[in-house]
């Protein structure tokens, strides 16, 4: 298990994948209490050593690590499905009757996977929604801009590169949405054109698979310019080996997500780059 940026990730067959905590994915949770729930559930034992659980689920090349807070049991089990009267969530399976008569939820894992891509790419607008709330960005930034050269110079600004323009729209909107002014460029070339033009670009996030210039040659080149080597770069990919990775972080990239990303996520991701950035210069 390994740290980059702010998202832990699982070595697990020759690569490296997301873990994301089961409590922050389930709608439905609850505190786990001290003891099981039921006396027929023995909790399996463990050293005290380790690290929370955690359990891998794939859905056809795309693999996610689920962490849990504890392992129970490992048993056969019949599965029934709910009454007509509850409406459980997409993922729920059904539950399973124990000997004492407790009633478990059931979670189908691969149901569940889709539930979780499913959910990183539902607030992805199509194409005239994307149009729509662009210009509604703008004309609420004009509203709000008395001043504005003074606003622009106040506001951070994040440069988006990425040659898939559905994915580098969205992206944009959900920076605008929190506060950020977008910059965006179609791969490494039009990156450095826009880093040239713009003195005020604060943070970038590229994509690795680009024509004309991909993430890896805009990393190369970023760092032969010494004051486009102080701005942090994060890689934002569909790429989640630990080949990629390793290379990314060598050529001074200070964080590797793989899509499909989580938008809150990534968004504290982004702050916290910021912020560390901006604490480094105070500090010297």
């Amino acid at each position: 298990m390994q740290t980059v940026g702010s998202q832990q990730f699982l070595a697990w067959r020759e690569t490296d994948i997301p873990i994301y905590s089961l409590s922050t994915l389930l709608k439905y949770h609850c505190f786990v209490p001290e003891m099981p729930p039921s006396r027929v559930l023995a909790t399996v034992p463990t050293p005290t050593n380790w690290e929370a659980p955690v359990l891998v689920l794939t859905r056809g090349e795309q693999a996610f690590a689920i962490q849990v807070d504890r392992l129970v049991t490992e048993q056969e089990m019949v599965v029934k499905p709910f009454g007509a009267a509850i409406k459980p969530p997409i993922f729920a399976y059904g539950c399973t009757v124990l000997g004492d008569g407790s009633l478990i939820p059931v979670i189908d894992g691969p149901v569940f996977v889709d539930d979780i891509i499913r959910r990183c790419l539902a607030t992805m607008p199509n194409a005239s929604e994307i149009d729509a709330l662009t210009v509604l960005a703008r004309q609420n930034s004009d509203d709000r801009a008395d001043g504005a050269d003074i606003q622009m110079l106040q506001t951070t600004t994040v440069l988006v590169v990425d040659d898939a323009v559905t994915l580098r729209r969205t992206l944009a909107l959900s920076l605008e949405r929190a506060g950020y002014r977008v910059l965006q460029a179609r791969d490494g070339q039009e990156a450095l054109e826009q880093l040239e033009r713009s003195q005020s670009i604060q943070l970038i996030i590229c994509d690795v698979e680009m024509p004309n210039m991909n993430g890896f040659e805009f990393l190369t080149k970023r760092r032969e310019i010494p004051q486009f080597a102080e701005i942090p770069t994060m890689m934002l990919t569909s790429r989640g080996n630990d080949k990629h990775r390793w290379l990314a972080m060598r050529l001074g990239a200070v964080d590797y997500v793989t899509k499909p990303y989580l938008e809150q996520a990534l968004l504290e991701s982004i702050a916290n780059h910021i912020s560390a950035k901006a604490a480094s210069k105070a500090a010297i």
